[in-house]
């Protein structure tokens, strides 16, 4: 037998493992290429357990569903970026053209017919706050009832919709459904814990700027260090 045919196995073992490195990276390079968007009242994070499954949560701030604060998760393919187009599916049960009523599954195909490597997965998220910022009726729809609502009886469209909104403002600080320590979770407002860090946001700018941080050993108006007196 030849040492070709005896180190292949290391060598398979190798590609696998740099597959699994390379893939890796391109997942922390999707969320890196979230982070630095601008976009407007949506925040994910990937699961601390597993970074194929991402936890959202939309805060709409106009249109139908506004004041609504809806979970999701985002669940990449295994072969990503390869593969099919990632599933978004709503936690919280949404009355929505695109939105699968049993499911809770996002139509993506509306959108992302095809899915491919150039597809970034911040354009996906950007989605997610457009169909709930602004509902178009000429959506290729999931949930049949919520697109004919909306095309012949706005008005009882609305009031589900708004129905949709209170649900979700009635879970959002229902217990994690995971022990998973990304998920995104929130807790009533607390006096004692968060005055203090309104009071440092709405401080202004200049006091916040003039603040002294930390220790200085060098006299003031002078450059050499340790220049300055020791106080007690």
């Amino acid at each position: 037998m030849s040492a070709k045919m005896i180190e292949r196995p290391n060598l398979l073992q190798n590609n696998k493992e740099y597959r699994v490195f390379l893939q890796e990276h391109s997942i922390l390079f999707e969320y890196k290429m979230v982070c630095i968007q601008d976009l407007k009242g949506i925040y994910v994070i990937p699961s601390a357990q597993n970074s194929f499954l991402w936890f959202g949560v939309q805060f709409v701030r106009q249109g139908i569903y506004q004041g609504g604060v809806f979970r999701f998760t985002i669940t990449l393919p295994p072969n990503f970026p390869d593969g099919g187009c990632p599933k978004v599916v709503f936690q919280t049960n949404v009355f929505h053209p695109l939105i699968n009523p049993d499911s809770g599954e996002l139509y993506l195909a509306w959108n992302f017919p095809e899915w491919k490597r150039t597809n970034r997965v911040w354009s996906l998220i950007q989605f997610i706050t457009k169909i709930l910022t602004k509902v178009d009726s000429k959506m290729t729809p999931i949930n049949q009832v919520a697109a004919a609502l909306l095309e012949t009886d706005v008005e009882k469209f609305q009031k589900l919709a708004k129905e949709s909104v209170k649900n979700s403002l009635s879970q959002v600080y229902d217990p994690p459904p995971t022990d998973d320590p990304h998920y995104i979770t929130f807790s009533p407002y607390d006096n004692d814990l968060h005055d203090p860090i309104k009071e440092e946001i709405y401080q202004p700018k200049e006091e916040r700027e003039n603040k002294t941080v930390g220790f200085s050993w060098v006299q003031p108006g002078s450059l050499q260090p340790f220049s300055k007196s020791e106080t007690r």
